[in-house]
């Protein structure tokens, strides 16, 4: 469920924010913790974990083979690997990020694939 932003003007302009964008920005940003997420289908957990797998490489936290994303479905599993594949693949060329997270994020390119 998303809400509008308090004190945002309600026109096509205006930008919406979940109502638990604090819990999806623990899961792509608070890499020091374990977690296990729980939502209904079609609420963002694939987004979040992908954003959280690529902060995990790119900061060097840890590489791809130490990280265990499980899914109900081999469907699911198959599009959440090609999300992270297409996401490190994005951050190994972002020109905002410095060389050595470019580098991590290629390596976790070639990881993937092993």
């Amino acid at each position: 469920m998303a809400t509008a932003i308090p004190g945002a003007p309600m026109d096509s302009a205006s930008e919406f924010v979940p109502v638990d964008q604090p819990a999806r920005d623990t899961i792509a940003d608070d890499l020091q913790a374990t977690l296990f997420v729980e939502a209904s289908a079609g609420t963002g957990k694939t987004t979040s974990l992908v954003q959280r797998v690529v902060n995990l490489v790119s900061t060097g936290k840890t590489t791809l083979d130490r990280i265990a994303a499980i899914t109900f479905t081999e469907a699911a599993a198959a599009e959440l690997r090609e999300r992270i594949r297409t996401d490190l693949e994005a951050a190994s060329v972002d020109q905002q990020r410095d060389e050595l997270e470019r580098e991590r994020c290629r390596q976790g390119v070639v990881d993937l694939d092993q």
